[in-house]
């Protein structure tokens, strides 16, 4: 079933942008050392998405202290959005999926780590000392383990 809030078509299956915000607004300081591990070892987007918004804002990107955060990835996308505006599996970096799952709860910390594990584990090339790293693959598996369980956490809060 479809209703429409303003000019955004809203499917009764979907997550709003408020109800993420209402869940991940506290989430700040809650430790994330799975996300650092993985974000640490350089799976990072490079350029586009919100690391171009943090390059604009003056942000600084550093892989390696997991800069910009994934707390301030998530928020800067839901308060430039429209809080009736869906939250959907259109949503594809991987990071930040990770982290969302990881600070919320909505995955056993041990899948995680696992996960963790397999994707440092199979950087396919370097780029100096930065791992390169097949994320079309591993933002789909990110994905497959963590979307559902995140969307069941947030419509439960």
């Amino acid at each position: 079933m479809s209703n429409f809030v303003g000019c955004y078509k809203i499917d009764t299956e979907d997550m709003t942008i408020e109800q993420v915000i209402k869940l991940f607004v506290d989430k700040e300081e809650t430790p994330c050392p799975l996300t650092e591990r993985l974000v640490g070892a350089g799976y990072q987007q490079k350029d586009g998405g919100y690391i171009k918004n943090a390059k604009k804002q003056g942000k600084e990107i550093d892989y390696k202290r997991n800069l910009p955060s994934q707390y301030w990835h998530l928020m800067s996308c839901c308060y430039s959005r429209h809080p009736q505006e869906p939250f959907r599996k259109s949503i594809v970096c991987g990071e930040l999926i990770f982290w969302m799952a990881e600070v919320s709860d909505a995955v056993p910390k041990e899948d995680l780590r696992k996960l963790v594990e397999v994707i440092t584990s199979n950087a396919i090339n370097y780029e100096g000392d930065c791992p390169i790293y097949d994320r079309i693959r591993w933002n789909k598996e990110i994905q497959k383990l963590c979307f559902d369980a995140i969307k069941a956490k947030v419509e439960g809060a």
